[in-house]
Parts: C-alpha cells; sequence; structure tokens
C-alpha cells in the first residue's frame, strides 16, 4: 500500500477536496497559515483581512499550486482575497460575507480567526488558552475577557445552530509565532519548554494546529460540536503559561 493511501486511511483529513473554506484574519500570522495548509490540502480558500495588499500575496502563492479542477464560480481559482473588517458597520460586513459566498457559489466551513451561517457546515472559532479559567496574567483583562467570551459563543452557537446541522468549535493555542507573539520568541522558548512544558517541547503552527483544523473541516468530525480544543503542549496544565515569567 503506497504510503498516500496510508495517510489518507489513518487521516482522512488530510484531503479535503472539494471544501470551500473562509478564513478570516488571512493575512498574516495564524490566519495566513490555516490557509497556506488548506489549500495544500485540496481546500477552495476565500481570504479575508483588512489588509488588501498581504491578502493578494498570500492569494497569489496559493494560486501558484497546482491547478484544482474542483466545480465553481472561481474561474479556476484556488484563493479569492476578500476585504472585511470585523469592526465594520454589520451592513459592510454583510456586504462582504455576500461577496464571499458568491465567489464559489458557497461556504462550507468558516475558520473564524479575526475574532454567516449555512444550513449546514462547520464553524471554527480561534480563541486563546487565556480565555481558560486556568490561565491568567497581569494585563490581561481585555485580552483573557475576550478569549473566555469566545469559547462562550462556541457553545453557544453550537446549541442554536446544531439543527441546521452546523457545527461549531473553538481551538485555544498557546504561544504560537505570529506579529502579536513576535516579541516573546526572541527568547529562546525551546529552552524554557524542556523546563517548564509538561511535553518538553514547543513547535511551529504547521502541524501542531493545522492538523486540528483539518480534521474539524473534514467529516470525519461531524458529530463533534461545541468543543474548546486546547493546544499548547501542556503548558497550560501547571496554571501559568510559560510567557507570563518571561
Amino acid at each position: 500500500m503506497a504510503s498516500d493511501e496510508i495517510l489518507q486511511t489513518l487521516e482522512p483529513w488530510s484531503r479535503l477536496d472539494g471544501k470551500f473554506v473562509m478564513v478570516t484574519g488571512a493575512s498574516s500570522g495564524l490566519g495566513r497559515e490555516f490557509c497556506l495548509d488548506l489549500a495544500k490540502a485540496g481546500c477552495r480558500i476565500v481570504a479575508a483581512a483588512r489588509r488588501m495588499d498581504m491578502l493578494r500575496s498570500l492569494c497569489d502563492e496559493i494560486n501558484q499550486l497546482n491547478t484544482l479542477t474542483v466545480g465553481g464560480n472561481g474561474d479556476g481559482c484556488r484563493a479569492v482575497a476578500v476585504e472585511l473588517d470585523i469592526a465594520s458597520e454589520d451592513s459592510a460586513i454583510g456586504a462582504s460575507v455576500a461577496k464571499a459566498w458568491d465567489v464559489f457559489g458557497h461556504i462550507d466551513v468558516l475558520v473564524n480567526n479575526a475574532g454567516v451561517r449555512d444550513r449546514r457546515g462547520s464553524i471554527i472559532n480561534i480563541s486563546s488558552i487565556a480565555g481558560l479559567n486556568r490561565v491568567q496574567f497581569f494585563g490581561g483583562i481585555a485580552y483573557n475577557s475576550s478569549k473566555s467570551a469566545i469559547d462562550s459563543i462556541t457553545r453557544i452557537m453550537a446549541l442554536e445552530l446544531g439543527g441546521y446541522n452546523i457545527r461549531v468549535n473553538s481551538i485555544a493555542p498557546g504561544l504560537f509565532p505570529s506579529e502579536i507573539s513576535g516579541a516573546i520568541f526572541q527568547h529562546n522558548l525551546e529552552i524554557l519548554a524542556k523546563k517548564m512544558v509538561p511535553l518538553r517541547t514547543s513547535g511551529p503552527t504547521n502541524p501542531a494546529l493545522t492538523s486540528l483544523v483539518r480534521y474539524l473541516v473534514h467529516d470525519s468530525s461531524n458529530y463533534v460540536s461545541g468543543n474548546t480544543f486546547i493546544v499548547d503542549f501542556g503548558s497550560s496544565l501547571p496554571g501559568v503559561p510559560i510567557y507570563s515569567s518571561l
């Protein structure tokens, strides 16, 4: 049995051909990584954010990948950029969502990374371990509260949208490289991780987070809803995240 066939059998979410995914906050950081990885898995991508120059660069990179043969209204494109500011008025957000919908005719999955509904699909909200009761740090009133709210919203949305066959889950990442955490990564986190993190390691967004996103996009997760998936190498188990002591 070929290695690709074995992978497809063990991890069917390694290929996601035919899935149409909208990713908000896609211009940089985790959102950008999610777009690239999902495109490599076969998804069509609607990349949404405020910074159109960065979105176009991302979409150009994705569209240079091998051309897909999936039907739709995308004129052969694998990724399309849509300007979206989640702080805008409802009408502006609605117009952006309508434009995103029109690109391919429908959306299967929303990765709510900046942080719509169909009668079937998956919504993936990106929160943080800062939203967990066991993780608190000075100066985190607004950030921690907003991330905790995302997890609560996830559970309520799962209740309300379940009747429409829409799954809603959130992912609570630990510390990963991004524009926000760039200064922290000037420290040698691998040395700290070996001393303080239960798994004695840290890692990149891909595959630590991207593999979980693929699973939640795939139909293998059809019965998974209302959950918050913690991806932090066990760093929050002691109750203090590693970056609070830096």
